[in-house]
């Protein structure tokens, strides 16, 4: 029995992209940023290219470790 690839959320799509955004700015690693907030590089990359869609306890974690809010991982902070 064959799977089917799950469709990406637009939204999940837009936190990884911006984590990823962040991420490069600040010249970090993804195992530099994953051991700081407990998470396997392997699931950062996930999340980075939209294929893991994140608890918010995890979105709470990246925003903490980037020192912003939530709201802007989320693509919404324009819109506030």
């Amino acid at each position: 029995m064959a799977t089917r690839k799950k469709e990406i959320n637009a939204e999940v799509k837009r936190f990884g992209e911006k984590i990823r955004e962040i991420r490069l700015k600040r010249q970090l690693s993804q195992m530099d940023v994953g051991a700081n907030i407990g998470i396997d590089r392997e699931n950062i990359r996930k999340y980075e290219k939209g294929l893991q869609e994140p608890r918010l306890s995890t979105i709470i974690k990246f925003a903490k470790a980037f020192e912003i809010d939530y709201n802007e991982l989320l693509g919404y902070a324009d819109n506030l």
